[in-house]
This record gives C-alpha cells, structure tokens and sequence, in this order.
C-alpha cells in the first residue's frame, strides 16, 4: 500500500464529457484533500453526440463548464502543449502567452480530434464534425448547394452514418453517398445490418462499400483503386486521431498514439499521469476487442480515473478499471434510429430496437451527459455503469503493463 499524502494539486486536461465529469467526482469526493485545475480552452461542453444536429442547422443547448463543475473546481482556459511529470509541469498556452501550470497528478482527458493527414486533399477539401465551428461552417456549406448536388460522407463508422442520415433528413433533394471501407454496420448483428440498410435505404442514402479513399481534391473523391466519385462537398467521418500532446510530451504511447495505460488507468511509466476518454489506450477486452471512442465508455474511464487519483491520494492501491457495454444507440435522422443491443464485451445480441422508439431512446442517451455530471457534481461518486464481469476479470489478470496492440480501428 502506497504512502498517504497530503493535498495534492491536481490538473485535469480536458473539459468534455470525461474531464468534467472526472473533474467533479475527484473534487466532490476528495474534498480538501485536492485542489482540482479543470483546464479547456472553450467556455461550453462540447456536446460531441449532438454535433450532426448542429452541421444540419439544429440548435442545440448550451452548457456552461464552470456552471457544470461548479465552485470545488477551479477553470482555466488554456491549451495544454506539453506535460512534464518529472518536474509536475504543465506548459499551457493562453492568450497568445505561454505559461505553466504546477501539478502533484495530471489526468489527461484531452479528447481526440479528426485524423485529416492520412489522405492528400483532407485538409483543403472537406468538411468534418470535429468540433462546433466545423459543424457549423458544414451546415453552411450545405445551405449552399443546390438540388441534385452530391454529398459524399467519407467514413461508414457511427459518426458517418449519423452525419449522412441527418443530412438526407434534412436535404433530401440532394444525392448522399456514404463511402465505407468495410462493410456498414460491421459490429451489427446481421439484424441490425439488415435494419441498418433497409433505413438507409429509405433516406435515400447510396452506400459504397469496401472502398478507400486515395484522395480528396476540388469536385471529387479518388478511391484507391482509381476509380473518381464526384461530389460537390465531402465529410470526412474516417476516423479519430489521438491529440498530439500524448506524443510531444514523449509519453509512452500505442500504435494509434493513445497513451499507454494499466488496467487502472495510470500512464506505463509515470504513476502521475492517469488518462481518461478517448486519449488513453483502454486495455483491451479478451479476444481483442477495443474500447470504442464514445461517450459510453468515456464518461466511466473518467469517473474511474478520478477514484485511480484518489487512490493515490489515500495511500491506497487502485482498482483496475471494470466496464461494460450494453447497446450501440445511432440516430437516423429525426424520428428514426436504430438501437443495436450488445454483450459487456461489446458483441452483438440478435435484439434491436428501430424507428421512433429507438429515437426517443437514443434522445434519452443524447441527454445524459450534462445531467449526469450536474448530478456528479452534487452527490459524488453517484455515477454507476455495468460491469465487464467475467470480460474485465480476464482482463484484469492480462493488464497490468503496456495495453497496445495491433490492429484496424472501425471507421
């Protein structure tokens, strides 16, 4: 067991669903035991599963962080650019200054940001959700095409499927393809693939499946293999990349750039540096399943990594992290979903859920986050999600080192 120490100064990176929500539970529970930093550089959540229903000209409610976070937890703007857990420093960039910001334990919560330097063109000629400003100048992009013009949404992952369906709701006298280079709805059931079809279907939507892009240039899409798809404005949806603060602090890092954790969460390497959401590399589940970048496991990783710092507050050894998944939720444009229910070990059951049932479940989902940290913040350590059970015990025995390992991300 682990020394107790006294209060601590802690940094939390990151204010989206899990730096929040870790940043609540740490500072509800560890009282004045921890002073907690929340460090981002927006004023307002980043609602990431409302961001298709902002690129279609939807409004949608704004959060304050520090009205979220309340006054246990101190906000700073700023963008992190380098961590250094040697010397428990933060270089963080505000206003057009360089500062630091000291710390006793950092937990990095930084998000993951759009992966737009693996193919030619990606950055001049597309449109992405990667935050609010980029849904909003898509959503005016797309108030300027015409009828008949082609929409091409690159990536046939959920935020690809998302983003096309919302689209063809919204502008259904546009031609929307949605380019894949798998199959869609792979982690379906063949029900739910049957489904998932079947609804894109009726939008409208042309499915291209088993192609990859090559590169993006003005009026077209080069796939691969050569072939030249037109389009009058392209989405990219092909992937998230980790944020480049892992690698240029020299963190311990996995193939995809995520930093590397134990079962806890703590960083290989440096017990102060404890990752959370999408920019650590969860261990993965027996068998090799990998957790996916979504809300779902985000908000958990942050609640867990909260009580990983606290642990070490106390003098305590850490729990391993001990997750769940229960159901893949896509919206399908208003008034329409498609619910697919999943094992904890995130494989597909045959049950799903379709059409406006599903959508008013998944609206219930989409709700969830704001809420959940409010009530975080006023009874802390409330957040509960389900366990792996016989899944995370396997991979409980099988994480305690470097968590990476090799293989394709779903697009």
């Amino acid at each position: 067991m682990a020394q107790r120490i006294d209060k601590q100064q802690v940094l939390i990176v990151g204010g989206g669903y899990a730096g929040a929500l870790a940043a609540v539970r740490l500072a509800g529970k560890a009282k004045d035991r921890a002073a907690v930093t929340l460090l981002e550089p927006r004023t307002e959540l980043v609602q990431r599963l409302r961001l298709h229903q902002l690129a279609t000209g939807q409004k949608v409610r704004a959060y304050d962080i520090a009205a979220l976070t309340g006054k246990r937890v101190t906000n700073v703007r700023g963008t992190a650019v380098a961590i250094d857990p040697g010397r428990g420093r933060a270089a963080v960039a505000q206003d057009g200054r360089l500062t630091e910001i000291p710390f006793d334990q950092v937990l990095l919560a930084a998000g993951s940001g759009d992966d737009l330097d693996s193919v030619p063109g990606l950055r001049e000629n597309t449109h992405t959700l990667g935050d609010p400003p980029a849904a909003e100048r898509l959503w005016g992009a797309l108030r300027e095409l015409t009828e008949g013009s082609r929409v091409v949404v690159c990536g046939g992952g959920f935020t690809g499927i998302e983003a096309a369906s919302e689209i063809a709701c919204r502008r259904p006298e546009l031609r929307v393809s949605l380019l894949t280079a798998g199959r869609l709805g792979a982690p379906f059931s063949e029900r739910g693939r049957e489904q998932l079809e079947k609804r894109l279907a009726k939008r409208g939507i042309e499915p291209i499946e088993g192609e990859r892009v090559g590169a993006v240039e003005p009026g077209r899409v080069t796939l691969v293999g050569g072939t030249d798809l037109e389009a009058d404005l392209v989405v990219w949806c092909g992937g998230f990349a980790a944020p480049p603060l892992i690698r240029d602090s020299g963190l311990p890092v996995d193939s995809r750039g995520l930093l590397a954790v134990d079962g806890s969460l703590r960083s290989v390497g440096h017990a102060n540096v404890i990752g959370a959401g999408d920019v650590a590399a969860i261990p993965d589940f027996p068998g090799g399943a990998r957790y996916r970048m979504t809300c779902q496991a985000g908000m958990p990783s942050g609640a867990h990594a909260a009580d990983t710092v606290l642990a070490a507050i106390k003098g305590e050894d850490p729990k391993p992290f001990d997750f769940g998944y229960i159901h893949i939720p896509l919206s399908l444009g208003r008034g329409d979903g498609l619910i697919q229910f999943v094992d904890r070990a995130d494989r597909p059951k045959d049950k799903v859920l379709v059409g406006r049932r599903a959508a008013v479940y998944k609206e219930i989902v989409t709700r969830s986050p704001a809420p959940s940290i409010a009530w975080e913040r006023r009874l802390p350590g409330m957040l509960r999600w389900p366990s792996g059970g016989k899944a995370s015990a396997a991979q409980a025995e099988t994480a305690t080192g470097p968590a990476w390992a090799d293989g394709a991300d779903r697009d």
